[in-house]
């Protein structure tokens, strides 16, 4: 038979502290880093960085629409 009393209760744990408000001011200033240099000139800027990820993601969601345009017209046409 155990001699050992139950593990004492743990304190609770500090809220995680809330995140800042979103101001007009703190949007400008994230905006304006956007059109910084980069601190290399072979590096492309932040906005070109922006730009081209951009210029991905829609080019993948043409391809996966094509994609899925071009089989269902197969599938109609087989059946």
């Amino acid at each position: 038979m155990s001699t050992r009393t139950s593990r004492p209760a743990r304190a609770p744990h500090p809220a995680a502290p809330l995140p800042a408000p979103r101001t007009a001011a703190r949007t400008v200033l994230r905006l304006t880093t956007l059109t910084a240099t980069a601190a290399d000139p072979k590096l492309p800027t932040p906005l070109m960085s922006l730009t081209y990820s951009g210029q991905m993601i829609v080019g993948t969601m043409v391809a996966v629409a094509g994609a899925h345009f071009f089989a269902e017209r197969e599938a109609a046409r087989c059946d």
